[in-house]
């Protein structure tokens, strides 16, 4: 998964229901649209939240489905 320039190598297989990651970004709306493209041609069900963890900014996102 492409994200400002930087391939973001997630293990689909293990994001299990109720899992979440963090993807460090300044541009949220991108980041959040190559990950849906990506959710959706799994059949996955997500809610992402734009957030600041440890001072860096970014997008945390947990499958729901």
């Amino acid at each position: 998964m492409l994200i400002h320039g930087l391939d973001f190598k997630v293990n689909w297989r293990k994001f299990v229901v109720g899992a979440s990651f963090f993807i460090p970004c300044l541009d949220a709306d991108e980041a959040l649209f190559q990950i849906k493209r990506t959710t959706k041609r799994l059949g996955y069900r997500i809610k992402a939240v734009p957030t600041i963890e440890i001072g860096i900014c970014g997008l945390r996102v947990w499958r729901i489905k």
